[in-house]
C-alpha cells in the first residue's frame, strides 16, 4: 500500500470532502493541507494528513487556545 494518495479526485475521497474543499484548504495560509505536485500531479503524503488531521482537531477543541492561556491569569468578572 502506497504512503501517498494522488489526484484531487483520490484526496478528496480519502478525506470525505469534496474536491473544491480540498483545493480551498491546500490554498489557505494558516495551516494548509499538505499537497505537493510532482510533475504537475499532486500528492498527498497520508503520515502528513494524519499529522494535519490531528492539528485540526486541537484547534476545532480549542487546545491552542487551552495552551495559551494557561500561562496566563484569568480573573473570572461576573
Amino acid at each position: 500500500m502506497s504512503n501517498y494518495t494522488e489526484t484531487w479526485k483520490g484526496i478528496a475521497h480519502s478525506l470525505g470532502r469534496s474536491e473544491r474543499w480540498c483545493r480551498y484548504m491546500a490554498r489557505r495560509t494558516a495551516d494548509p493541507l499538505p499537497v505537493f505536485k510532482v510533475g504537475g500531479i499532486v500528492r498527498l503524503n497520508m503520515i502528513d494528513l494524519e499529522d494535519w488531521l490531528s492539528r485540526q482537531r486541537d484547534r476545532s477543541l480549542g487546545q491552542g487556545l487551552v495552551s495559551q492561556l494557561s500561562g496566563s491569569s484569568l480573573e473570572l468578572v461576573a
